[in-house]
């Protein structure tokens, strides 16, 4: 009686982890989604040269080629943010960005700006974990 009391309980908490993982992976898809499109999205006005853009890397002391290099990389990175077999690799470029951006707003003394910028590099970093076996897979390991 005891060992299917035992069993009975296994079962349920199995599924109830079971639901949570399928939960917690539907929200990191949706999450991504919304994350690779605003990426997108973001990298797209530096590939156009709006002027805001063009105007902050002025400041910033860039070059043009360079905001064109970011505005690249952050479509690729939200392209392959979206794409769950890539993910891994997109979480890890725009990661990548947004270090370079805390240094672009802290250097200017723009402090307000490293709010988001840090918000979205822990969230990078958060998709990065939750798909680390995915990356190791990429990677060619195990």
């Amino acid at each position: 009686m005891i060992r299917r009391v035992s069993v009975c309980m296994e079962m349920t908490f199995t599924s109830v982890d079971s639901q949570m993982t399928q939960s917690g992976n539907r929200v990191l898809t949706v999450l991504s989604a919304f994350l690779g499109l605003a990426m997108i999205g973001a990298g797209a006005t530096k590939l156009m040269g709006l002027s805001a853009e063009v105007a902050a890397f002025t400041v910033w002391g860039l070059p043009p080629w360079f905001r064109a290099l970011i505005g690249t990389f952050e479509v690729s990175g939200g392209v392959l943010l979206m794409v769950p077999a890539t993910r891994p690799a997109g979480s890890v470029i725009l990661s990548t960005i947004m270090v370079g951006a805390l240094w672009a707003h802290a250097a200017s003394g723009e402090w307000p700006h490293l709010i988001p910028v840090v918000v979205l590099l822990a969230l990078f970093l958060t998709i990065f974990m939750r798909n680390r076996a995915r990356a190791i897979q990429l990677l060619g390991g195990a």
